[in-house]
């Protein structure tokens, strides 16, 4: 008996079912990530968009009800650590919540950078629930040769 193989390539719909499937949970039940004193505590994963040009970094970071005290940032040459909390506030004058779709709990998001950035030269601002962070890439340097000499 003979079989042939019949080569198939995925269709852009399989290709990322399992990405989607993720960010779809993800993004409907939060992050379940371990913590401290409280075996789980759900997370938030707001939005990012990241620009590049040739001499720039430009990201957004979408935080709603988050306060401008409560996000860090960590910069080195090769990446940028962005941490923030949505912090639960309960009224005592207002009766309980029956139901909430506002997501509270902490973010903490990593991005690498293909070039090194300036440090001293980063800029960020926090307006209207938007995170904007602008850093300035390092001029790439032309590449030196060195001639060995054979002996």
């Amino acid at each position: 008996m003979r079989f042939s193989l019949i080569k198939r390539e995925p269709s852009f719909f399989f290709e990322n079912m399992h990405e989607d499937l993720q960010r779809f949970l993800r993004d409907t039940f939060g992050d379940v990530e371990p913590s401290g004193d409280r075996p789980f505590e759900r997370t938030f994963r707001p939005a990012v968009e990241l620009c590049e040009d040739k001499e720039s970094y430009n990201i957004k970071v979408e935080l709603p009800c988050v306060k401008k005290e409560d996000i860090t940032l960590a910069l080195t040459p090769e990446n940028l650590t962005i941490t923030a909390e949505s912090k639960f506030k309960k009224e005592e004058d207002k009766k309980d919540i029956r139901y909430s779709e506002f997501r509270y709990g902490k973010f903490s998001r990593s991005i690498n950078f293909e070039h090194p950035v300036r440090l001293e030269e980063a800029d960020s601002e926090f307006k209207d629930g938007i995170l904007h962070v602008n850093l300035k890439k390092v001029e790439p340097k032309g590449e030196e040769v060195k001639k060995i000499e054979i002996k």
